[in-house]
């Protein structure tokens, strides 16, 4: 069986940090709860859960009575949401997103549009999405600039696919880390809100189907953050200036 290095990843945190005092952590972990707590002191304790029910939090860190959530990640193809398609279009439905929008965004999920394709020597071959691209590019464009034009809207799908609960992200191991508050979360894709993609994307955050050959796995999708590792640095560098 594969090792799941993400699962272990977080038990080390948990093991670094649980029943230590603030004092006896190292300056990065330090820097990493200054962000989320203040007027810490080096005799406070601190404990520490894994979240075994793997919602959206993977480690909650409580000091003085204040409990806080956090999602370590690791790796450059990090998923942050997965969900069913007909839940995140009566969503946006409620949101009252256009229809043309959200059927839209089905075509581009099942590619359905047309479901078949004429190649160069006129063999009918099921499309894929790179067709799906090239012959519906202006389709991906006009969901993009709709929700690159709607900032509180997509800080609500920010916040439905990213932050759910959570205070902080780590990205990382125990020896090599950096971090992310759920407020810097908001305004580094806030600020990349901008970007000439051709595939449907929530700033740096990626639509993706789960799967088009599952029969269940079809009618899911999940968002990706591949630019997660290279955004944090970036905001880390700013705050050091």
């Amino acid at each position: 069986m594969a090792k799941n290095y993400g699962f272990q990843n977080e038990w080390d945190f948990f093991n670094y940090l649980n029943g230590k005092k603030v004092g006896e952590i190292n300056q990065s972990f330090k820097e990493m709860l200054t962000s989320i707590y203040d007027n810490l002191t080096d005799d406070m304790n601190i404990k520490c859960y894994v979240d075994m029910a793997k919602n959206k939090e993977d480690l909650w860190i409580t000091i003085n009575s204040i409990r806080k959530n956090i999602s370590i990640k690791m790796g450059s193809e990090n998923t942050f949401h997965t969900e069913y398609i007909y839940n995140f279009t009566d969503f946006l439905e409620r949101q009252n997103v256009p229809m043309k929008i959200i059927n839209d965004i089905l075509d581009y999920h099942f590619l359905k549009e047309s479901s078949v394709s004429v190649n160069a020597n006129n063999i009918i071959e099921k499309i894929t999405l790179n067709i799906y691209k090239q012959k519906y590019h202006k389709k991906i464009n006009n969901i993009n600039l709709y929700f690159q034009n709607n900032e509180s809207l997509l800080k609500k799908l920010i916040n439905r696919f990213v932050i759910g609960k959570n205070d902080l992200i780590i990205h990382g191991t125990v020896e090599n880390f950096s971090y992310i508050t759920k407020e810097e979360i908001i305004k580094v894709l806030l600020a990349n809100k901008i970007m000439d993609s051709s595939s449907v994307h929530f700033s740096h955050l990626y639509f993706q189907a789960k799967s088009r050959k599952d029969e269940v796995m079809r009618f899911f999708f999940q968002i990706k953050w591949y630019k997660l590792e290279e955004d944090i640095s970036i905001m880390r560098q700013k705050k050091e200036h």
